[in-house]
């Protein structure tokens, strides 16, 4: 009794969502021309019949595959079932020169691109070309006619390896020249900022990371004055430890430091299409190190007192001395008056 009243209402809905230009079934029709139909959901009836199901969710597939379309191109497009990276600059002044950095971390195609928005006046011919480096790309200088502007221009090539990394360069000619360079590198390697300092037979763990690229190898150098020594658990699974818990990470434990371990290490990362270095200074410091100052200075209190004592001492010896004097210069001066004292009771006795 129910069923029928709400499967017209349904139908009625989606009829009213056709006329309206909304997405109904089995496909969508737009209020804009060339608008991409919207994500909505859609109520079906009771009762619907298997093909509009089947009809329906093509729709929406086709929807969103347009949609996903149009996002990738600004990232990529797809050709042949071959995934081309575009990368472009638009030069919008005669004197600019931009630069750009690109990062490529596996083989690829790249296409640069690089639009000159200028207004030349009355020149319809400008002269184009691309640079690998200082070196000039053969077959790339062409003559471009155009009465108006943007020119444009792009080269297309393969990165099979790190012969193809570097820099390039698109060169417009008229009057003046106008460039914009494209710096092709691999990933940076993030290791430590500050150089890590510890003591003597402790041990200390260095980390490397990528990122969000993942390396093909990881490998760990230390600089012996001008050579660099390769790390691993082979040479020495007593001393060091590599790990790589994950793709983007890679972790060197040194175990029992001494003084000879301190130096400039670094951590190299693989890529197919390149490599790249990190360094990590690492101080390695004796135990006495942090008492020296404390010691420095128990050694000028020892001096200062040392330096009172024999001040006092000398005081006090100078004043025994001062005091010796007076009492022989007393008892010497005595002695005579005891004498004639002596001799004057003598006489008077004899005289008596």
């Amino acid at each position: 009794r129910h069923r029928k009243p709400v499967q017209q209402r349904g139908r009625v809905q989606s009829a009213r969502s056709q006329q309206a230009g909304r997405p109904g079934i089995p496909g969508c029709t737009a209020r804009r021309p060339h608008a991409p139909c919207p994500r909505v959901s859609m109520y079906l009836p009771r009762g619907a019949s298997l093909l509009q199901l089947l009809l329906f969710l093509a729709a929406r597939g086709r929807a969103d595959s347009d949609n996903t379309t149009d996002v990738d191109q600004t990232h990529a497009r797809i050709l042949h079932n071959h995934t081309v990276m575009v990368h472009s600059i638009s030069i919008p002044e005669v004197s600019a020169e931009l630069e750009k950095t690109v990062i490529i971390d596996n083989p690829t195609t790249v296409e640069l691109s690089c639009t000159l928005s200028v207004d030349l006046g009355s020149i319809s011919e400008i002269e184009v070309s691309w640079k690998h480096g200082d070196n000039e790309i053969n077959g790339t200088r062409s003559t471009i006619n155009n009465t108006g502007h943007p020119w444009h221009t792009f080269y297309k090539f393969y990165i099979e390896d790190s012969r193809h990394m570097g820099n390039y360069s698109c060169i417009f000619k008229a009057d003046t020249e106008m460039n914009a360079t494209f710096h092709l590198k691999v990933p940076k390697v993030k290791g430590a900022d500050k150089p890590m300092i510890t003591y003597e037979r402790d041990s200390v763990v260095m980390k490397c990371d990528s990122s969000k690229y993942n390396p093909v190898e990881w490998i760990w150098y230390k600089m012996n004055e001008s050579n660099l020594v390769t790390l691993n658990e082979s040479v020495m699974p007593s001393k060091y430890e590599v790990t790589r818990n994950r793709a983007n990470e890679t972790k060197l434990r040194i175990l029992d430091l001494s003084a000879d371990d301190s130096g400039l290490y670094m951590c190299e990362a693989v890529f197919k299409v390149g490599d790249v270095q990190s360094k990590i200074q690492l101080n390695v410091l004796s135990y006495l190190i942090p008492l020296k100052p404390f010691l420095a200075i128990v050694l000028e209190v020892i001096v200062l007192v040392a330096v009172i004592l024999i001040c006092e001492l000398q005081t006090r010896k100078k004043q025994a001395q001062g005091e010796e004097k007076c009492e022989t210069e007393q008892t010497e001066h005595l002695k005579p008056e005891d004498t004639n004292g002596v001799k004057s009771d003598s006489t008077r006795q004899r005289k008596i």
